[in-house]
């Protein structure tokens, strides 16, 4: 008979990035965040600012890290660095627009984004399970820390890392787009997960209501 209590994670895209904006591949390579992106960030922060928070946890990108430090911005939350929590890693595909690739390995977006193949990836890149297998190792160090007592907790990640890991989480047929700064909720207890929130704009949104009128 175990006696963990609810742990329940807050997973937060990073806000946008000037290679977002370029429309450029973005795993393991990294840009900065934006004017919008910074604002992205403490808008989703202050939407979440009613929340009681024990901990939160950042891929080791710059983009994720500025994203997580702006969101928390002077809360009383330890911020921990996991590289597990990092984006699928692109291979040769990193840093290249969609002409680019196109003409340099034809039509492989298309079979790489369709989310119908788990054993997809790039030229040495990683697969979906293979990021969906890191993730989960994180996120099992995560809920083992963190069950006996309970709580909310921040994971700031990114796009594809979060999507392919509720995809896989919910056994789903459909990949949800997860804006920059959405949030997924997914709580566990005793083992068995629930997925609660999918991709959400609302805190980010929330927030920035309340940051346009000051």
């Amino acid at each position: 008979m175990t006696n963990d209590k609810k742990v329940t994670l807050y997973f937060v895209r990073h806000g946008e990035t000037q290679y977002n904006v370029e429309k450029r591949i973005q795993g393991f390579c990294d840009s900065p965040l934006t004017e919008r992106g910074i604002f992205q960030a403490k808008s989703v922060g202050k939407g979440l600012s009613d929340i009681n928070f024990k901990e939160a946890y950042s891929s080791d990108s710059q983009r994720v890290l500025d994203t997580a430090k702006y969101a928390i911005d002077n809360r009383d939350i330890p911020l921990i660095i996991d590289p597990r929590l990092k984006e699928m890693n692109f291979g040769v595909l990193e840093s290249l627009i969609e002409e680019e690739i196109f003409t340099q390995h034809g039509n492989i977006l298309e079979r790489l984004f369709s989310f119908k193949d788990l054993n997809a990836s790039a030229p040495e890149g990683e697969s979906y399970i293979q990021l969906f297998t890191r993730t989960t190792n994180a996120v099992a160090d995560i809920i083992k820390k963190h069950a006996l007592e309970g709580g909310n907790i921040l994971i700031f990640s990114h796009g594809i890392t979060i999507g392919n890991y509720i995809l896989q989480v919910t056994q789903s047929q459909d990949y949800s787009v997860h804006e920059n700064c959405s949030v997924s909720v997914v709580s566990y207890i005793n083992g068995q997960s629930k997925v609660e929130k999918i991709a959400d704009t609302y805190y980010r949104e929330k927030g920035s209501e309340y940051l346009n009128k000051q």
